[in-house]
């Protein structure tokens, strides 16, 4: 594979957020050229070390999360990621990258 080929390769940035980052993160992904597409999911997120702050929370054990999911390329990810942290600079961002191996419609 050269390296035009990899930078071009297909990936999914996926993010894990709080709910109430939703809305400005979904508003940048929203503006940005080239378009992209992106998926929301409403998760349960458990970990034992996680600071749970509402009762809610420390009732069920868990706390709400959304997982983004961005359809990109191995090149532009990077860009993605910076743009986003823009909107939220005093956040960590929890973030995976996933290869895409195949994708369509059947």
């Amino acid at each position: 594979m050269n390296a035009a080929t990899e930078s071009s390769a297909s990936v999914t940035l996926q993010l894990l957020i709080d709910r109430k980052l939703q809305h400005d993160l979904t508003d940048q992904l929203l503006v940005l050229t080239p378009p992209v597409s992106f998926q929301l999911y409403e998760v349960k997120s458990y970990h034992q070390q996680q600071a749970l702050e509402t009762t809610s929370e420390k009732v069920s054990g868990y706390q709400p999360k959304i997982i983004l999911n961005i359809q990109t390329t191995e090149a532009l990810y990077p860009e993605i990621l910076a743009h986003l942290k823009k909107e939220v600079p005093h956040t960590p961002l929890h973030y995976q990258v996933f290869p895409c191996l195949a994708q369509g419609i059947y």
